[in-house]
């Protein structure tokens, strides 16, 4: 859908050339827009285990941070409430 002259204040919409070398080479192949191609991962089980790894590092950094928010908090009451002298 491209733009009429009124809508952008009066000046035609430009078709801008690529600019990066991927832009130039996906407009080689017919393509409108560069993308970034995907792929099979080559140790697809070395990768599940380092990616198990990093979910289990981030829930105990998430259980640490809100656990320790917790336990400041009731000690702060605790002392607040005078249950501490």
């Amino acid at each position: 859908m491209t733009e009429s002259p009124a809508s952008n204040g009066g000046r035609p919409a430009r078709d801008l050339p690529p600019v990066t070398e991927r832009e130039l080479a996906a407009r080689a192949r017919g393509l409108s827009s560069a993308y970034i191609p995907g792929g099979d991962d080559p140790e697809l089980e070395r990768t599940k285990r380092a990616e198990a790894r990093y979910m289990r590092l981030l829930i105990g950094m998430v259980l640490l941070i809100v656990g320790t928010g917790l336990i400041v908090s009731l000690v702060g009451l605790a002392l607040a409430a005078g249950v501490g002298s």
